[in-house]
C-alpha cells in the first residue's frame, strides 16, 4: 500500500509507469501473497493518479482475474507451451479476435487489443537499436566504469 499512498499524495498529471514482471508471482489467479491486495487496489484506482502499470507474464490465465479486467490494453506475444497457447487464444476470443499462430509469431511480433477496438490486431514493433549483452555486467566491471567515469 505504500506506493499507492505515494501516489494519491503525488499524483502525476504526465504519467507514471510501473512494471511488474513474472506478474503471476504477485498477483496470481489462485492464491493470496503480501502483496496481491495493494497490486488490486493499484489496478483499480492507479490511472486517475497518474500510473500507468504494464504486466508482463508467460502465463496469462496466472494472472487473477480482477486485475486482468482492469488493465484495457493487452500485449500477446509468442507462447511456446499448449496450454498457455490455448489460454491466449481462448482471451483473445473473449475479445472477439484470434490467434492461431500465437505460437509462431516472430521477434517483435504482437497481438495488441485496446478499449475502442473490435477485435485484436497483430503488429509489428522494432527491435531495440541500442546494444546489450548477452550478460548483465559482473560488480568488478560497474565498479570499472564508475571509476572511469568519475574521472
Amino acid at each position: 500500500m505504500t506506493l499507492f499512498t505515494w501516489i494519491k499524495r503525488h499524483p502525476s498529471p504526465s504519467g507514471r509507469l510501473y512494471v511488474l514482471d513474472e506478474a503471476q508471482n504477485f498477483v496470481p489467479s489462485q492464491a493470496g501473497t503480501a502483496c496481491k491486495a495493494s497490486a488490486l487496489s493499484l489496478a483499480a484506482q492507479a490511472r486517475k493518479y497518474g500510473l500507468g502499470m504494464v504486466l508482463a507474464t508467460q502465463t496469462p490465465k496466472g494472472i487473477d482475474n480482477k486485475i486482468v479486467s482492469n488493465c484495457t490494453t493487452h500485449f500477446y506475444g509468442r507462447m511456446s507451451s499448449p496450454a498457455t497457447i490455448e489460454a491466449t487464444r481462448e482471451l483473445m476470443a473473449a475479445k472477439g479476435g484470434a490467434a492461431d499462430d500465437i505460437g509462431r509469431l516472430a521477434r517483435g511480433e504482437f497481438y495488441f487489443s485496446t478499449e475502442g477496438m473490435r477485435r485484436p490486431v497483430k503488429v509489428r514493433t522494432p527491435l531495440c537499436l541500442s546494444f546489450h549483452p548477452a550478460n548483465p555486467p559482473t560488480a568488478e566491471e560497474i565498479v570499472e566504469k564508475a571509476r572511469a567515469q568519475a574521472g
